[in-house]
């Protein structure tokens, strides 16, 4: 999995590609606590992730609780239909937002 960071009028966008799996979540989280720091406006660029694990679904949902508390927001943009299925199946469709 790569992780590609870029500061936007809208706030900080990081690009996803490749797989999110139990192996490279943690990564995610790395990249993301720092981002939390300097912002409180996240864009989760997916369009080139093509798998979505359980491991990378909790990182998801603990970085909506921590920008919840902090009254900020997070959009996850350019999801392929694989990754989109696991997001529905879940429920996590209808609490998290999408561009």
């Amino acid at each position: 999995m790569q992780i590609e960071k870029v500061s936007e009028e809208a706030g900080v966008r990081l690009t996803v590609s490749g797989s999110l799996t139990a192996v490279t979540a943690e990564q995610l989280s790395a990249a993301i606590d720092p981002v939390l720091e300097e912002t409180k406006k996240l864009i989760l660029d997916f369009k080139e992730l093509e798998f979505l694990a359980s491991a990378g679904l909790r990182v998801i949902i603990a970085t909506k609780k921590k920008l919840d508390a902090l009254k900020g927001t997070m959009v996850i943009r350019n999801v392929c239909e694989a990754v989109m299925d696991v997001f529905e199946v879940t429920g996590l469709d209808d609490i998290l937002d999408f561009e």
